[in-house]
């Protein structure tokens, strides 16, 4: 066993070697066993292109990938490629998804895909701040340069807000852009940056940072589904009539407005199906889940970003939130699998791609509710872990549903039970 210091050590060159060499250098340090390394790697095309994605790059760490089946989003069956390596989450939505197509599936929107992005200023007196204001014309003619390219495919400069922070004091412009089917941050930081030497000249201030916002909040997708009760009426295996169920789902998305501890689950379980989008399509996931939980929070009060509701004999579900999806630029359409996985949504554009993700997010939701107040969220979820287990004891092949099939009829879920398990299978085989 290394000590720490040994453990920690890399050649200050360690970013300059090969990926070969990286790999080679972390063996001699760390060792591993070859299922490890081999985890890791991949083709040298594939190594290639990880140099090229990430500095000091030694292999990719692949995601599982399943396509949510069932789902009808605006009136069209779809098949949705989700990246992700929680068990239940394409189980979840598929099943969720072929229950909502019963009554027509969810149908979808989206706003203009707005961006901002800001040049903060300090040292700006209250007359400097007019006068940027009155020289706007100047100010948008310098950034709609920056953006021609943009504004020849209809996107471009939009408007601009000058504002002061009541704290600091730095005065904040801010920059609204059409970006079309891209995410927009190289594009928004670069026309963000050569516009600071203007607006200190007529301001009088000093740049602090230009950077775009993730926020997003002008970039929003919705969903929305209505399900007639007796829809629910097969899946009252607990008791439950279909009017009850429909109640409890409504009466557990109130309770999330009222406790904001069990809104961050209850918001989690909707990004479960959007994040896992966003990996398998090579968008921003980090940026939309901070959009998305920035948004819950926008009242000061963090809240659920879905309302149910019972309407006319119909359980109505509906969802809103920024998604900032891409379907253009950065690492979108990069690696050869996000390119795969777009051309499975149907190659869609920016917009109608965050129109997918809120009907992923939406239907995700609806299936975490109904578990939830029905049997509960545990029991399919035990019954996926117990594979894990299984496989973890050593199974493969056929032995692996053989164990896992028994670990759930004993309702046992630990890694011993299922070690003694395969050890009883492999006697009776002999």
């Amino acid at each position: 066993m290394k000590n720490i210091e040994e453990r920690g050590s890399l050649p200050k060159n360690f970013r300059k070697l090969s990926v070969i060499q990286r790999r080679e250098t972390l063996k001699a340090l760390h060792g591993g066993d070859s299922l490890e390394w081999d985890a890791i790697s991949s083709s040298p095309e594939l190594l290639e292109l990880a140099d090229l994605m990430v500095e000091s790059a030694v292999g990719w760490l692949p995601v599982p990938l399943g396509i949510v089946t069932g789902l009808v989003v605006d009136g069209r069956k779809v098949i949705i490629p989700l990246a992700v390596e929680e068990p239940s989450v394409v189980a979840a939505a598929s099943f969720a998804g072929s229950i909502l197509a019963r009554s027509g599936g969810l149908s979808t929107w989206a706003t203009d895909p707005l961006m901002a992005t800001q040049v903060f200023l300090e040292g700006v007196t209250q007359e400097g701040e007019k006068t940027i204001l009155s020289q706007r014309g100047e100010v948008q003619a310098e950034l709609e340069a920056q953006l021609m390219s943009l504004a020849a495919r209809g996107g471009g400069f939009r408007k601009m807000d000058v504002s002061r922070l009541p704290e600091s004091g730095m005065v904040r412009v801010q920059f609204s852009v059409d970006v079309q089917d891209a995410m927009g941050a190289n594009i928004l930081n670069t026309a963000a940056e050569s516009l600071k030497p203007k607006l200190e000249s007529i301001s009088g201030g000093k740049a602090l940072m230009a950077i775009l916002s993730n926020a997003a909040a002008e970039r929003r997708a919705g969903a929305r589904f209505s399900l007639p009760l007796k829809q629910l009426s097969p899946l009252g295996r607990t008791g439950f009539s279909a009017s009850e169920i429909g109640r409890r789902i409504v009466l557990a998305c109130t309770v999330a407005g009222e406790d904001e501890s069990r809104a961050v689950t209850h918001n989690k379980g909707i990004m479960n199906g959007i994040t896992s989008l966003a990996l398998a399509t090579g968008n921003d996931a980090r940026a939309i889940e901070a959009a998305a939980h920035a948004w819950a929070g926008r009242t000061g009060r963090y809240r659920p970003l879905s309302r149910f509701s019972i309407s006319e004999g119909a359980l109505a579900g509906e969802l809103e939130l920024p998604l900032a999806f891409a379907s253009v630029g950065g690492a979108v359409g990069f690696h050869p699998a996000t390119r795969l996985c777009l051309k499975l949504l149907g190659n869609p554009d920016g917009r109608s791609l965050a129109r997918l993700a809120a009907a992923v997010g939406l239907v995700q939701n609806f299936a975490a509710l109904l578990a939830l107040v029905t049997e509960g969220i545990q029991k399919g979820h035990m019954k996926l872990h117990a594979t894990r287990l299984a496989y973890l004891a050593g199974a493969r092949g056929r032995e692996i549903r053989g164990v896992a099939e028994r670990l759930s009829r004993e309702g046992v879920f630990r890694l011993v039970d299922a070690e003694r398990i395969l050890k009883t299978l492999r006697k009776g085989q002999g």
